[in-house]
């Protein structure tokens, strides 16, 4: 295709040159007896001869510098699919500079949008490896009791049991879903939080109140300090969730005879809920994993638990613009700190 065009461009700058050719003798010819008129037509055809000339040369050279640009992009082009890093100066203030410079930008979108997807392809099978080794074990535990029952005859006493091993491992598995449908709810933003002015003391009460239970069974005091007239902007459900997951937590990994204490105050920009207990703390190193989905440290593997609380808690408290630290040490107990704005 190429060669096709060169050949015609080339015809029709030859027949250019030939009719003006043609044109210069005709017109010198049909002059001839007025030398005057005839040096005009002559000058007149030289003109035109290389005004063709220079129009010639110019859309030779543009075309050939077009060609020059459409190589040169097209190498870059195949660079960015063969994955490679763009060649050539993008310093100078050129066309081929400006055009590499844009498709290296768009070399540097189309990697990011990759990797993106790749994080959040490998997030998504770590979650479902994760849940399928939640299910797995209540759902084998279903499986041998309820075959245990079913097959062999048992003294009364024993099928009880059994049937109370049964009914915990069922609790267990609607307490992993309900888990597992607030996660997928905060993190896809089907739940709107809806902040509205909350009385503090209120709501401590009432997470105060959903441990107790649990705390009496292990003889573990629960104190709570807090300004009567302290208010926060918050969205008073979620927000006891996440503090509910905090002090379970609390309840949960504090020994027999322990202690919790529940301090409210209000800073300049934020106000701050701390709950310390004096439990089996946390490893300054794996502090930060303990907000990360179905995390369990190896110290803990035998108390019960699913490791999704404390996820929780951090996605709804960064939702209202909070944040949540952690000061711990092994041995002597932790201390959650909730920050939420004024």
């Amino acid at each position: 295709m190429n060669s096709r065009k060169s050949i015609r461009e080339v015809l029709l700058a030859a027949a250019a040159v030939i009719i003006t050719f043609v044109y210069l003798l005709v017109s010198m010819y049909l002059t001839r007896e007025n030398p005057q008129r005839a040096m005009i037509w002559g000058l007149a055809a030289i003109f035109a001869l290389l005004l063709a000339g220079i129009i010639g040369v110019g859309y030779y050279l543009c075309r050939r510098r077009m060609e020059r640009i459409t190589e040169q992009i097209c190498d870059s082009i195949d660079q960015l699919i063969d994955g490679k890093r763009i060649e050539g100066s993008k310093d100078r203030e050129t066309l081929t500079s400006k055009i590499t410079m844009k498709l290296d930008k768009l070399s540097d979108v189309t990697a990011s949008a990759v990797a993106q997807s790749l994080s959040q392809k490998q997030e998504v099978q770590q979650m479902v490896s994760d849940i399928s080794h939640q299910l797995k074990t209540p759902i084998a535990n279903i499986r041998m009791y309820s075959d245990t029952i079913a097959n062999n005859e048992l003294p009364k006493q024993q099928e009880q049991k059994f049937l109370e091993v049964l009914n915990g491992q069922v609790k267990k598995l609607e307490f992993l879903v309900n888990a597992l449908i607030k996660m997928s709810r905060l993190e896809s933003r089907l739940i709107r939080l809806q902040k509205s002015d909350t009385q503090v003391p209120a709501l401590l009460e009432e997470v105060t109140d959903s441990v107790i239970p649990r705390a009496d069974g292990k003889n573990i005091s629960i104190q709570v300090n807090c300004p009567e007239n302290l208010v926060l902007s918050c969205d008073p459900k979620w927000t006891a969730e996440a503090l509910f997951n905090i002090l379970e937590n609390a309840v949960k990994y504090t020994g027999e005879n322990g202690q919790i204490l529940i301090r409210a105050e209000q800073l300049e920009m934020y106000s701050k809920i701390e709950i310390t207990d004096n439990g089996i703390g946390i490893s300054p190193e794996r502090v930060n994993d303990i907000f990360k989905r179905f995390y369990r440290d190896s110290q803990v593997k035998r108390i019960e638990g699913l490791g999704i609380g404390l996820y929780l808690s951090r996605h709804i408290i960064s939702q209202q613009g909070g944040y949540i630290r952690v000061h711990s040490r092994p041995g002597l107990g932790s201390t959650f700190s909730v920050f939420l704005p004024n």
